[in-house]
């Protein structure tokens, strides 16, 4: 069956979805003005002269390794009592290899930052992931691979794109992960974040040979659920591995799935019953697209784009079938969007679920405009919304909080203990159901830059937002009980920290926020002393892998 054949049965059989603001139907945002969506300004002459190249310095090339104890008087505030583990983080190291600039930030190879807290103390480390691509381009000195992004190498020496393992970081049952969901995840020594290689996890990837940068933990099995997808191209069918390990890295269940329109998965959700994707409508792997590849040079990232005959829908996956049973699926149309990121799924009962997603609209591309941050945000921003499904009523119901309407956000994050949770039944689960979403965002009715985290509190009134003096990153939350979080405690309970860079200053400092007081301001602030380039993804583990040396 081919895929367009495959998109029409999908379709058929998938329940309507209506995207509610206030209970009315809402549409794709109008262009209030040349360059501006609805609800939000165009950028001044003075932001694009200004402004924004000076934001754009973020992403200077730091081609130096550092690992150090921070001296006292580079710590502004005070470490809090209890924050005692590591903060990861992954991101570009260089947007210029060796004299040849790159067309994107994507295209730059991984960077790993890791700060250990470790009794009041404060220690700094980075190191690149040397992939097979960043060696031997180090060997010899320029660039040899091209990005998926559009950046080309003057001679490149393979079809095969550059291996940058920049997304995301992570540490789970002794190890320490480099992902880029093109590839396998390159291995690193947590206490010198050496790279020890490539890691196929066991062999439980191979029909995608790659695995996805987001990964949910299930705090009641004690486990960590990864995916690795595979497009599918002229009419073959898409790939999708879902693998669930144990502290141990044993897979204690291993899914093969081909859903139809699946062609891109960057993040995921998963409840104790069910995993959710979104089949976006932004992936072309038609003829027409493996041409503009192959025939015409272009590279995946520049053709992204929205397509309105390709469907756009939430993919509901049963996780547990019955012994014996065919594995259930729900097929739910929604509004046409882009999702990268998800949070808080929770399970009420056995058939719906609630969640939230930054979602781009139709007008979304991955064109690094004004060099700012990664796509055309001053165009198409990044919104906040909440979404609820009811799979027995095959309805999936998305609306926007006048809270965050006009924020344009990114990066959504939350306590990671508290993403597999079912309430309402016999069958809830001990976990808590999150409450509060942190975004990185703007002022309200300004596209860009990120300026301020943003904690969204879509179930009451506890919002509230800190105010930079600069260009802020990911937000991570850092739950003050850890792990144990997941049972007792205000969801608000601990700690947010963010890279903030100060473009008039041109430095970076890493902040301390306490999430019950966010407004107030950092806690604490650390400044490494040199230049350290925006990042992608982080997160936070109880893990410390830097001790003091012992004295007399």
């Amino acid at each position: 069956r081919s895929a367009a054949e495959a998109r029409v049965a999908a379709a058929r059989t998938a329940a309507t979805c209506a995207t509610t603001r206030a209970g009315e139907r809402r549409r794709p945002a109008r262009m209030a003005s040349a360059g501006a969506p609805e609800g939000f300004r165009a950028p001044t002459r003075r932001e694009v002269e200004e402004l924004f190249p000076k934001a754009s310095r973020g992403w200077a090339n730091q081609a130096e390794e550092h690992s150090f104890w921070v001296e006292p008087a580079a710590i502004e505030g005070r470490v809090p009592e209890g924050l005692q583990g590591t903060y990861l983080r992954n991101g570009p190291g260089m947007t210029n290899v060796y004299g040849t600039p790159l067309k994107h930030p994507i295209d730059g190879d991984g960077m790993v930052v890791a700060i250990s807290f470790f009794e009041g103390r404060v220690h700094f480390q980075n190191r690149f992931v040397q992939t097979q691509s960043h060696r031997e381009e180090a060997a010899a000195h320029k660039m040899l691979y091209n990005g998926n992004m559009g950046s080309r190498a003057p001679k490149a020496v393979s079809r095969r794109p550059r291996d940058p393992a920049h997304t995301n970081v992570f540490y789970w049952g002794g190890k320490l992960l480099a992902c880029y969901e093109y590839a396998f995840p390159h291995a690193l020594d947590p206490r010198t974040l050496e790279t020890l290689g490539p890691d196929t996890l066991g062999g439980h990837f191979e029909s995608t040979k790659a695995v996805s940068a987001h990964f949910r933990l299930d705090v009641e099995r004690n486990s960590l659920v990864a995916i690795g997808f595979k497009a599918g191209v002229l009419g073959g069918e898409p790939s999708l591995s879902v693998v669930e390990f144990d502290r141990a890295w044993n897979a204690v269940q291993d899914i093969d799935l081909s859903i139809p329109g699946l062609n891109y998965v960057h993040d995921f959700l998963m409840t104790p019953d069910y995993f959710i994707f979104h089949v976006t409508p932004f992936v072309d792997t038609s003829e027409k697209a493996v041409q503009l590849i192959f025939n015409e040079g272009k590279a995946p990232g520049e053709i992204l784009a929205y397509d309105p005959s390709l469907p756009s829908q939430m993919v509901v996956v049963e996780r547990h079938p019955v012994a014996g049973a065919e594995r259930r699926r729900w097929h739910l149309e929604t509004e046409p969007c882009h999702i990268y990121h998800f949070q808080n799924a929770v399970q009420h009962g056995s058939d719906k679920i609630t969640f939230g997603a930054t979602c781009l609209p139709p007008g979304f591309n991955m064109q690094w405009q004004h060099k700012v941050f990664l796509s055309n945000t001053a165009e198409a921003p990044g919104l906040y919304y909440d979404y609820a499904i009811d799979l027995t009523a095959g309805t999936c119901k998305r609306s926007l909080s006048p809270k965050v309407a006009r924020i344009s956000n990114e990066f959504p994050t939350s306590n990671p203990y508290r993403q597999c949770v079912r309430t309402g039944d016999s069958k809830a689960t001990r976990s808590i159901p999150p409450r509060f979403v942190y975004l990185m965002g703007t002022e309200p009715g300004v596209t860009m830059p990120f300026t301020r985290i943003v904690k969204y509190d879509p179930h009451g009134d506890q919002d509230a937002v800190w105010v930079s003096p600069g260009v802020v990153g990911e937000p991570v939350y850092v739950p003050r009980h850890g792990h144990a979080s997941a049972y007792f405690g205000d969801d608000d309970d601990g700690w947010v920290i963010t890279q903030m860079y100060l473009p008039d200053e041109q430095r970076v400092k890493y902040v301390i926020l306490d999430a019950r007081d966010l407004a107030a301001g950092p806690v604490c602030s650390i400044s490494p002393g040199f230049h350290v380039p925006f990042s992608f993804h982080g997160t936070w583990t109880e893990s410390v892998f830097q001790v003091p040396d012992p004295k007399l």
